[in-house]
């Protein structure tokens, strides 16, 4: 009896492994974003609408406003981008991919990297179009890519309203994680940034170091050129002697921008954060050298190739919520290379089981 009972155990978990074998290999539907079609122009609907403010439920369409895109990157079909020459050589840039970037507040970085530098360069828009009476804009015909779309303030009453750029991917992602085109992006509502006029508030712009162990190759100054809503406003210097520091008054509701220059040749990347008026520039030194070697990325979380993620709020307007929102990529396939080992050790059980069952026969 105790010889049948090994055998049917045998037996047992021979037939198991071959159904968990079968389960395996049977196809599994796998999501998976499709092709880009390259050969479709572009279609770009934009709308700047604004809620009035004490409890009203009307909205105010942003009419006559200029809203300017300039592309960025160019897309291929499976969705990878690829910077524009423009933008391409962009000193202190915070990514050198940006099929790589996993995080929100990194796309912030580069829209406020591509704004200041845009703005400082004078860079021609792609095409510049005026809303209509309903606050609605409509970019037709346009190449496929990544556009940086540039802020609009209006002031209508005794409100300002203000839009900040962003930037949008050209086909854009559905619910379904589907590309599509053409991307109707409702930029928001957003509410009266302020209820009467004049009303002040002090700004502060700090520079910051992430150059532990390098602090010697700090310059003592840099110039930082400030932007509001696109025009210059002022090219200040900070340094030693005001303690990297720099403060100004100026009406709320606006959108500042900043570019910075630094007369250093070695690899500073700079980002920008903000936390109410006040802004703050980091510069990091990051050498690459053999006996500082690159960081590697943290085990157990490796890049997912191919796709970038988006942006995920497409039309960042202060505390709107999410439009198209971003989503983390599909796997496009499944791990075939289990079934095989599993096959072989299979076969060997039931060979094994086929033996002994002789043997005791």
């Amino acid at each position: 009896m105790s010889n049948i009972f090994k055998r049917r155990k045998l037996n047992i978990a021979a037939l198991l492994l071959v159904f968990i074998i079968l389960v395996l290999g049977m196809p599994l539907k796998v999501s998976a974003r499709g092709l880009i079609d390259l050969s479709v122009p572009g279609d770009l609907s934009l709308t700047y609408r604004c809620e009035e403010y004490e409890g009203s439920t009307q909205a105010v369409a942003i009419s006559g406003a200029d809203i300017s895109i300039y592309k960025v990157a160019d897309i291929s079909a499976n969705g990878e981008f690829t910077l524009v020459d423009t933008y391409s050589n962009i000193n202190n840039f915070p990514v050198t991919d940006l099929n790589k970037i996993k995080s929100q507040d990194t796309w912030k970085e580069i829209s406020s990297s591509i704004g200041g530098y845009i703005y400082q360069n004078g860079v021609a828009p792609t095409a510049t179009l005026t809303t209509d009476d309903n606050g609605l804009v409509h970019f037709t015909g346009i190449e496929l890519g990544l556009y940086f779309v540039g802020n609009v303030t209006r002031q209508v009453g005794d409100c300002i309203y203000s839009f900040s750029s962003f930037l949008i991917s050209v086909p854009g992602l559905d619910e379904n994680d589907e590309w599509v085109n053409p991307v109707y992006n409702v930029v928001g509502l957003v509410k009266c940034s302020r209820t009467y006029l004049p009303h002040e508030v002090t700004y502060e712009l700090l520079k910051t170091w992430d150059d532990a162990g390098y602090e010697s190759y700090r310059p003592t100054s840099i110039t930082v050129i400030i932007y509001c809503d696109g025009s210059m406003f002022s090219e200040v210097t900070l340094g030693v002697d005001n303690n990297w520091r720099y403060t100004w008054n100026y009406e709320e509701g606006h959108e500042w921008t900043f570019a910075e220059v630094i007369n250093s040749s070695l690899p500073y990347t700079n980002s920008l954060t903000s936390s109410g008026n006040t802004y703050r520039l980091t510069n990091s030194y990051k050498p690459t050298t053999p006996d500082t070697p690159d960081t590697p990325d943290t085990p157990g979380t490796p890049e997912e190739p191919g796709l970038p993620s988006l942006p995920e709020v497409l039309g960042a307007i202060r505390d709107l919520p999410e439009v198209l929102g971003a989503r983390r990529l599909p796997q496009t396939g499944q791990l075939w290379w289990p079934i095989p080992i599993l096959v072989i050790v299979g076969a060997i059980l039931i060979v094994k089981g086929i033996r002994k069952s002789k043997e005791n026969a």
